[in-house]
């Protein structure tokens, strides 16, 4: 696929920035911003207007007035056009995620199998050019092969020519001849070159190559093979700033504990602020310690529910703290809120249920800190019958670290149930079958008061045991009064049949111990301990 980038050159940004920021009308009269420069003020950037009077940037602020009385000028803001600029390369990622600024009056868009999202290319560029019109930036567009070569297009294309250029070699007539400056070479350099006839890429493109190398560098050479599409050209496309972000530099870097928790609990503090005005809470925090070696290290912390209170982060924070490695010392931390949430402030003494769901949450929050997201999980139940596969741990769910962890209540964890037993044939929803008439009665009263109809523990993996007169387990001879049963328990249906269908038992030991048994039904009939009951 042929990479295709758009080059958007925003003649008057500094102007007609100034303009849509003060709510000034286009044509209301010529306007220039200044800047304190060599021997005076002088012009930063100048409009249309002031343009067709002969201003131009660089000239005195005194020799501008002298030329256009009716001239407006203004203090310029560097600053805040480069800061609007990427606000706009943000909003120019809706043609496609690779955009980015392209100096201080320019964007790059590399549109590579993103046209037909729009139509096609040409349906593209009217859409982007129509939308900047509206806005009242004035604008000059270039479609090519490469970011130089676009860069070159917009800026510097013959009159009336199209936007875009063809793709591939096809497009070489039209960009050799372009002016040198459109090689976006150093001033000098590009001086250099004029002196000895050199004035446009074509003049470039024919000259020997070593001898370009040896008496220039490898500037013009890199430059040429950029414009033409020889080399590549990446584009690192604009990252929006965190909108939860604080950080604090010092001026003697830090390498304590103490100077560290400090710094991160008065971060926090600000944060919380910023949080709460928004009525949100913080739910994934990543601390970044900028080291004096220029290398950074970062912290990642997660909470169960929306949290913004500083001390209750520093704890989470605090099982982290050894392994910061301040090397040399740490210059700079910052903190940033990757995950926030609407925050709900209710009163941990009136939780429901009467338990405390805000310690369970906070204890949560220490566990997948300390251990690990993967590390930590709940029971959910399965849809199976084997007793042994019908709950696993589910961790992180939804990507929210912790939110799995906790029932939708807040309260105790839900326990998973096994499938209810049978129905018996007349219609009952006794638990378990009649005892065996061939089995003696037990020499003492039963006492089988068992909460459920399941153990409360089981062995995985089942244990196997011998059956006789009485039960061999672990080697020993076990007594055992009386048993009941069977209740039969088959694979699933709905999945490829592994394993036997097994006959489930309950078996109460002369000692009062009650064991949950069960037996394949199969040509071995082998036995097996599966549970313990209380």
């Amino acid at each position: 696929m042929t990479r295709r980038f758009v080059s958007v050159w925003l003649s008057r940004w500094p102007t007609d920035q100034w303009r849509r920021r003060n709510k000034v009308a286009p044509l209301s009269g010529p306007l220039a911003l200044t800047l304190a420069g060599q021997g005076g003020i002088r012009l930063h950037a100048v409009d249309a207007l002031a343009s067709a009077d002969g201003l131009r940037p660089g000239m005195l602020l005194a020799d501008a007035r002298a030329l256009c009385p009716p001239l407006t000028a203004m203090q310029a803001d560097p600053s805040a056009d480069q800061a609007a600029l990427a606000r706009l390369a943000l909003w120019a990622q809706r043609y496609t995620p690779q955009a980015a600024t392209d100096g201080p009056d320019g964007l790059i868009l590399d549109i590579t199998g993103c046209a037909h999202l729009c139509g096609g290319e040409d349906e593209l560029l009217a859409d982007l050019g129509g939308r900047l019109t509206r806005a009242g930036l004035t604008h000059h567009l270039g479609l090519a092969d490469g970011a130089a070569a676009a860069w070159g297009w917009a800026r510097h294309r013959p009159a009336g020519a199209s936007p875009r250029l063809p793709t591939g070699t096809r497009a070489w007539p039209a960009l050799l001849a372009l002016p040198l400056v459109s090689l976006r070479l150093d001033p000098g350099l590009q001086a250099d070159l004029a002196r000895v006839g050199l004035r446009s890429v074509g003049d470039v493109q024919r000259q020997p190559r070593a001898g370009l190398v040896a008496r220039y560098g490898t500037g013009p050479v890199r430059r040429l093979d950029r414009m033409l599409g020889i080399a590549a050209d990446p584009v690192a496309p604009q990252a929006a700033t965190p909108q939860w972000q604080v950080r604090r530099a010092f001026a003697e870097p830090i390498a304590t504990r103490e100077a560290i928790e400090g710094a991160v609990l008065s971060l926090l503090r600000d944060l919380s602020a910023r949080l709460e005005a928004a009525g949100r809470g913080a739910r994934r925090l990543v601390l970044t310690c900028f080291r004096t070696d220029a290398s950074s290290q970062d912290l990642p912390i997660g909470t169960a529910r929306p949290l913004r209170d500083p001390p209750s982060l520093l704890k989470l924070f605090r099982e982290r703290f050894d392994q910061i490695d301040p090397g040399f010392g740490i210059e700079m931390i910052e903190m940033t809120a990757t995950g926030t949430d609407l925050f709900t402030g209710e009163q941990a003494g009136l939780a429901v249920g009467g338990g405390d769901a805000f310690a369970l949450s906070g204890l949560l929050d220490r566990l997948v800190n300390r251990l690990g997201e993967d590390q930590v999980g709940r029971p959910v139940p399965r849809n199976t019958h084997r007793p042994e596969r019908i709950m696993e741990l589910a961790g992180e769910m939804e990507g929210q670290m912790g939110q799995a962890l906790l029932p939708p209540d807040g309260g105790a964890m839900p326990t998973p149930s096994l499938p209810p037993p049978t129905p018996a044939a007349d219609g009952s929803t006794k638990p378990w079958p009649k005892p065996q008439p061939q089995r003696p009665a037990p020499s003492r009263p039963r006492t089988w008061r068992m909460e459920g109809t399941r153990p409360l523990l089981l062995l995985h993996p089942p244990e196997p045991v011998q059956m006789g007169q009485g039960l061999v387990w672990r080697g020993r001879h076990l007594s055992v009064d009386w048993m009941e049963g069977p209740e039969r328990i088959r694979p699933d249906w709905w999945r490829a049949r592994t394993g036997p269908t097994r006959d489930y038992y309950r078996a109460q030991l002369s000692d009062g111990r009650r064991f949950w048994l069960f037996r394949t039904a199969d040509e071995r009939g082998a036995w097996y301990l599966h549970g313990l009951c209380a």
